[in-house]
């Protein structure tokens, strides 16, 4: 079996993240905060990500409209990512992007298993490179 390689989109305005592609499946995201973003594809490793993130069940889209309204709108209960960034960032949004790395090809068996070790694997290596996790992952 051939394993998805990990690759994100480019950065996105957090504003214009429904452009993203394949935004309708699973998958893994990150969130940064850049007066500027970097061109290309976003690397998950750079010391400006406040945010890695995942769904499972749900579509990436959908997990973006939690936090959001846990971030922004301060509903509580619906993505604890977000309501840490209202906690410590308490902003508008304004500098925040987010890069995302659909999953649609694995089957629904493996897929949750993938998701969920790729996010860990990716807050464990920003962790090791930065000797700390980014600032809203508290779990």
């Amino acid at each position: 079996m051939k394993l998805p390689k990990i690759v994100f989109s480019g950065w996105t305005r957090w504003a214009d993240r429904t452009a993203i592609d394949n935004i309708d499946t699973p998958g893994i995201y990150i969130l940064a905060q850049f007066k500027k973003p970097p061109i290309g594809n976003a690397d998950p490793q750079v010391q400006d990500i406040i945010y890695i993130g995942e769904t499972c069940d749900r579509t990436l889209k959908k997990r973006w409209d939690n936090f959001h309204h846990a971030a922004f709108q301060g509903i509580k209960g619906i993505h604890s990512g977000g309501e840490t960034y209202r906690e410590i960032l308490n902003d508008n949004g304004d500098n925040l992007y987010v890069a995302a790395f659909p999953v649609n090809e694995l089957s629904p068996q493996l897929r949750p298993l993938f998701i969920r070790y790729v996010e860990r694997k990716l807050i464990w290596e920003y962790a090791l490179k930065w000797d700390v996790a980014p600032k809203c992952n508290k779990k």
